[in-house]
């Protein structure tokens, strides 16, 4: 069963860098639970810090309760799988498995039991006797996932795992590992910067930006209701439109802009004069269909490109301005010529308003 972590004022400094700063937060047991941010942020030297690699330079970090200070990695009850997964590839896979049992003395029939299970449970049942360098790629992965289990952790960190695999074999590698720690219960802490395996296989998640929290939280709240310009412009697709708030109306409120006035919804209740981003996402605006619509934006279609499932279409509003929209592939001929003029619309539920910062000045 997996055990909770809290992190309480956390923070990471190399010489004069702070790599991690102030980080507190919780993270429950028996949760998969995702880091999420662009490189050098500070993700993998938090998992460091709670594997016990590094210890901080402020704050606690607690496992299961216990204040971890001067415990060394041997003495957690933690594992942690690399990017480069770093098996022995000369070993059976089996070996491989059972190498940290054998390190512990385990006696050899039930280290031999014991393997065998997690073959099973990471479902590679007779190949033990295989040589690492005979399988897939993602036949190693879950080989990886089986020897850090092995060991019975109540924690297991996972660095980047599938960031080497290709695009069809990453996909199943996210249900499969989400299976297995349905199956084991252990809690899961999960580095990426690939927001689709955070969202697909996360219980909550964090954003991460210059070594802080910028954002914690369920999928679906974090790329719904971003707190941050940071994190609406690094989760997922959007569209921005800056400008200064010109009236408030309750919860909502409006926006003037180059490209004109913008109705958003507005949850931080930022005060009149404010200025702000409105935030879009490319699926939330459609094409005109006749009806009332809260914002409506005459438009030139510039370029679209088929991705199957979906279209996206690349335009440019009457002051120039570049919007990309989304639409599912429905099978009709849309009548998508570039140099066509349209009007989209998007409502004001589905404009985001925010503070600007300096990063987006």
């Amino acid at each position: 069963m997996g055990q909770d972590v809290q992190l309480s004022n956390v923070g990471m400094c190399f010489d004069e860098f702070w790599a991690v700063r102030n980080v507190d937060m919780h993270i429950e047991a028996g949760e998969f639970f995702s880091f999420l941010g662009p490189s050098g942020c500070g993700k993998t030297t938090l998992l460091r810090l709670i594997s016990g690699f590094l210890d901080p330079s402020e704050g606690v970090i607690s496992i299961n309760g216990q204040d971890m200070r001067g415990i060394g990695p041997n003495k957690r009850h933690t594992a942690m799988i690399f990017q480069n997964l770093a098996l022995f590839p000369l070993m059976s896979v089996a070996h491989n498995i059972g190498f940290g049992l054998e390190i512990k003395r385990v006696p050899k029939l039930e280290r031999e039991k014991r393997v065998d299970e997690l073959l099973e449970l990471v479902d590679l049942p007779g190949v033990g006797d295989k040589k690492v360098e005979d399988l897939s790629g993602g036949q190693k992965q879950r080989v990886a996932i089986a020897r850090a289990l092995a060991v019975e952790p109540s924690v297991l960190m996972l660095d980047e795992p599938l960031s080497a695999l290709d695009l069809k074999l990453r996909h199943h590698m996210r249900a499969e590992l989400r299976k297995i720690q349905r199956r084991t219960k252990v809690t899961f802490i999960y580095i990426t910067h690939d927001q689709g395996e955070a969202f697909t296989m996360s219980d909550r998640l964090a954003v991460m930006s210059d070594g802080k929290i910028e954002q914690l939280g369920y999928p679906d709240a974090i790329y719904n209701n971003p707190a941050t310009p940071f994190v609406a412009s690094f989760v997922g697709e959007t569209n921005t439109f800056h400008g200064s708030l010109s009236e408030i109306k309750d919860s909502s409120a409006i926006i003037d802009t180059p490209t004109g006035p913008l109705h958003c919804r507005n949850p931080q209740n930022l005060g009149q004069g404010t200025d702000s981003i409105a935030f879009v996402r490319p699926e939330t605006i459609s094409f005109m269909n006749g009806a009332q619509a809260d914002n409506s934006l005459p438009c030139t279609i510039d370029t679209w490109s088929f991705e199957g499932a979906f279209i996206t279409i690349q335009l440019k509003t009457g002051d120039g301005k570049p919007l990309t929209m989304r639409i599912s592939n429905r099978g009709a001929d849309l009548n998508l010529e570039p140099g066509k003029d349209v009007h989209v619309a998007f409502s004001a539920d589905n404009a985001l308003l925010l503070p600007k910062e300096a990063s987006h000045a």
